[in-house]
C-alpha cells in the first residue's frame, strides 16, 4: 500500500446519491491532563450526528455535511476554551453562507472560507476579552461535503486524508515554519526541529489569517480523514493505511487509530474524524 501526495483526479458523479458512514473518536493521550481538541460532525440540513467513539450514517445533502477538527493551544486552559468556541462559531456561521451562497450553483469552498474568517474573528475577539487567554488560538481543518464533492479549509497544522484504492492522500500542508522555508526553497533544516513545527497562524491568534482551500471529487468507498497532529506525527502514513484498510465497522478503525497513536507514545492529545463514502441505496 502507498502513501501519495498528488490530489487524486476529478471524478464526475452524480450529485445528491451519497451518503457518510462518519465516526468521530478523540482521547486525551497518555501526557496531556486536558483535551484540547474539538471536534464537530454537522449535518446542515439537521440531522443527528453521533457522539465521539460512534458510527452513524448520514446523508450528503444539500445544504451539506460539515466535518471538522480542531487543536487549541494557549496556556492554562486558553487551547479548550478556542476550539471549543472555534467549533461553536463555525456551526453557526456555516448555515446562513451556505443558504446565501446560491440556489442553482451554489459557491460552497467561498461560503467555508467566509465562515472561517468569521469564527475566526470571533476566537480572536474571545482572546482580547479575557485575561490570560490573549495567547490562545486553535489549528482548523473543515471539510464540507456536498453532493460528490469535498471542500477543504484549513488554519494551522491538523490534517485532511483521502483513502482510496489502498493509496492515502494528503490533502492538506502544515502551516508552519518548516513548510513555509521548505516553499521558499530554504533549507528547513538550517533551523531546530521545535522551531520547524511552529504554526505561522492558528484561528484567533493573529489578527488576519489566510484560510487554505482545496477540494477533491469523491467516489463510493472513498474514506475521508480528518485529525489533529497527536495522530500524525506519532502515528506512520503506512501505519494509518494498515488500518484503514482492514475489514471492520468504521468506529472500529477510528478506536484502532487512537489505540496506535497511544501505543506510539501519545504525546498529545488525538482525535479522528473517518467518513467513509457510500452510495445511498447501499447504506442500510
Amino acid at each position: 500500500m502507498a502513501f501519495h501526495n498528488p490530489q487524486p483526479s476529478p471524478v464526475s458523479i452524480q450529485a445528491g446519491t451519497f451518503c457518510a458512514r462518519v465516526a468521530p473518536f478523540t482521547d486525551v493521550g497518555r501526557k496531556r491532563r486536558h483535551n484540547e481538541d474539538s471536534h464537530l460532525i454537522l449535518s446542515l440540513d439537521g440531522s443527528g450526528v453521533p457522539p465521539s467513539g460512534e458510527e452513524r450514517t448520514l446523508p450528503i445533502r444539500e445544504p451539506g455535511l460539515l466535518l471538522v477538527v480542531a487543536d487549541g493551544m494557549g496556556g492554562h486552559h486558553g487551547g479548550e476554551v478556542a476550539s471549543a468556541a472555534c467549533v461553536e462559531n463555525l456551526a453557526r456561521e456555516i448555515v446562513p453562507r451556505v443558504r446565501d451562497s446560491g440556489i442553482d450553483s451554489p459557491d460552497l469552498s467561498s461560503a467555508l472560507q467566509q465562515a472561517v474568517v468569521a469564527t475566526h474573528q470571533a476566537v480572536f475577539s474571545l482572546s482580547r476579552e479575557h485575561v490570560g487567554k490573549e495567547k490562545m488560538g486553535t489549528t482548523l481543518t473543515a471539510a464540507l461535503l456536498s453532493g460528490a464533492r469535498a471542500d477543504v479549509a484549513q488554519v494551522g497544522d491538523s490534517r485532511a486524508y483521502l483513502y482510496r484504492d489502498g493509496a492515502l492522500v494528503l490533502l492538506t500542508q502544515d502551516q508552519t515554519i518548516g513548510n513555509r522555508l521548505r516553499n521558499q526553497g530554504e533549507d528547513p533544516s538550517l533551523v531546530s526541529g521545535h522551531i520547524k513545527e511552529l504554526l505561522t497562524q492558528a484561528v484567533g491568534a493573529q489578527p488576519e489569517i489566510n484560510v487554505v482551500m482545496t477540494g477533491v471529487d469523491l467516489e463510493a468507498q472513498d474514506v475521508l480523514l480528518l485529525c489533529s497532529d497527536g495522530l500524525y506525527k506519532v502515528v506512520s502514513p503506512q501505519e494509518l493505511v494498515d488500518i484503514l484498510e482492514r475489514e471492520m465497522p468504521l468506529a472500529e478503525k477510528a478506536g484502532h487509530l487512537i489505540a496506535r497513536g497511544n501505543e506510539n507514545g501519545g504525546p498529545d492529545n488525538i482525535t479522528v474524524i473517518l467518513a467513509e463514502i457510500c452510495r445511498a441505496e447501499a447504506a442500510h
